[in-house]
């Protein structure tokens, strides 16, 4: 049932036999009616016919074709039947001997509109009547030859007459043959509904499994992709109209999909990468410390050096982990009103002695009772690595800028000798450096800015880098509101 060849074959077939019912229905009620219509033409022609054969000569009714003591022209035995009466009442007049004890009724009004009915015949059969009121006028001129006739057979009674005209009413029925014909045409229509309902299923199997073709050729594709390839996409030639979205949708994921493979790929490098140099770092430390015996200060300096290896190590995994958490979505922000003055200030102190060690100046610019409401310990996290990079990369005796203006706006600006405008694109990318041989090697590995804008984007606000070719200034700047 949830197949869509099913689903799409059994709308076909539904579809089919609903229009060949309908279109069906339509030709037998049309074809009945013109079987009808020419059945009540052939019952007043013949209604008619009957009328022209009956004349008054005085005061008598003259039925023509009783002078041969037989049935009207063109009479059918057990089809036709006819009656005639007086206008003003009584019995029949004459009515043929097919009747026996069952009478035609009585009805018609007016011979410019016969009236017609359907009706009850002998032996239970159903049959159609048309009824008439026929004005006749009488022959003077044949009066005389009427009495001196012998043969009374075509007169029937006396009659009342009005300024030489009479009225009768002429009722003739006829056994419905139309209805037995309609049976066969129906028979007929039903047959070749389920005909064509049949052959209609058939060829919309073999239509929808036609159109459902690239969708199969889709799957295969699909199955065929092999896990860690890149580069692979879906191409079904020619593609149809509706199924050309879908494929570039899947080919966009497949993009996408592809993108963090190979972001996931070089991640894993360059962590391996990163890894790897403090690793060999302290195993190296450890291995010239062990090759002999040393002295108490000897072990200590080469026990500060692998801890400070380690904290830069705890640093990076730290990192890591944080950008993992927020890419999944799995932080909490605690926001809070924060008074960025003081807060600046005090997030600077754990960079004051390098700053001082290398005789940077720092020149600060803020704006007195800056309130914002935010989330402090992410935030901090931003600002200390904006200050941890500013130290790091600023060369002795050169000047540190750091501003706050009354929007909340920060910046943080310091030389960069080896930066140029076309790097301010790239600071913010996982892993990037200018050169593999900063100022500290071995201290920075590229994740700081991409953390900032992780965070700056989590906190609602904006991080943008510039550098200044005129002078060499590498410029941050932190809108948080």
């Amino acid at each position: 049932m949830n197949s869509l060849n099913f689903r799409l074959l059994l709308g076909v077939l539904l579809v089919v036999t609903f229009s060949l019912g309908v279109g069906g229905m339509a030709a037998y009620q049309r074809i009945e009616a013109m079987l009808y219509e020419d059945f009540d033409r052939r019952l007043v022609q013949r209604a008619r016919s009957l009328s022209s054969m009956i004349e008054v000569e005085f005061e008598r009714v003259s039925i023509e074709w009783l002078e041969s003591d037989q049935d009207p022209p063109g009479h059918e035995d057990n089809q036709d039947y006819y009656a005639i009466w007086l206008a003003t009442g009584g019995e029949a007049l004459i009515q043929n001997e097919g009747l026996g004890a069952w009478e035609l009724p009585r009805f018609g009004a007016s011979a410019v509109k016969p009236e017609f009915r359907d009706l009850e015949m002998p032996e239970g059969r159903n049959g159609r009547a048309v009824g008439y009121l026929l004005e006749i006028k009488s022959d003077e001129d044949d009066e005389e030859e009427a009495l001196d006739n012998d043969d009374l057979k075509t007169f029937v009674g006396p009659i009342l007459m009005d300024e030489n005209q009479t009225k009768i009413q002429l009722v003739f029925g006829k056994v419905d043959t139309v209805a037995q014909t309609m049976a066969g045409i129906r028979s007929s229509l039903i047959g070749l509904w389920i005909g064509c309902g049949g052959m209609g299923s058939l060829l919309g199997w073999l239509v929808v499994r036609r159109s459902l073709h690239p969708i199969d050729k889709i799957c295969e594709q699909i199955g065929s992709l092999k896990e860690g390839n890149t580069g692979q996409r879906i191409k079904v030639d020619p593609i149809p109209t509706e199924l050309e979205p879908i494929t570039i949708a899947l080919n966009n994921l497949l993009g996408r999909v592809e993108g963090a493979l190979v972001r996931e790929r070089t991640l894993t490098s360059n962590v391996a990468h990163e890894l790897r140099t403090p690793v060999a770092g302290i195993l190296s430390i450890l291995e010239v410390t062990l090759c002999r015996l040393r002295s108490k200060e000897e072990y200590l300096e080469s026990t500060q050096e692998c801890l400070e290896i380690a904290k830069r190590l705890h640093w990076l995994v730290t990192n890591l982990l944080s950008v993992t958490r927020i890419e999944a979505g799995n932080v909490q922000l605690q926001t809070r009103k924060v008074l960025l003055g003081s807060c600046l200030r005090e997030w600077w102190e754990p960079f004051q002695s390098r700053a001082e060690s290398n005789q940077l100046e720092v020149v600060w610019t803020i704006a007195d009772g800056v309130q914002i409401e935010t989330d402090p310990e992410f935030l901090r996290v931003v600002v200390s690595n904006l200050f941890d990079n500013a130290v790091s990369y600023t060369p002795p005796e050169k000047r540190i800028r750091i501003g706050l203006d009354s929007t909340g706006n920060i910046a943080v600006v310091n030389q960069a000798l080896d930066l140029d405008a076309s790097s301010a694109a790239k600071v913010f990318d996982p892993f990037w450096r200018q050169s593999e041989t900063p100022l500290e090697k071995g201290v920075h590995v590229g994740l700081g800015l991409n953390l900032c804008q992780k965070i700056v984007t989590l906190l609602g606000g904006t991080i943008q880098a510039e550098v200044k070719e005129v002078d060499k200034l590498f410029e941050v700047q932190l809108r948080m509101v």
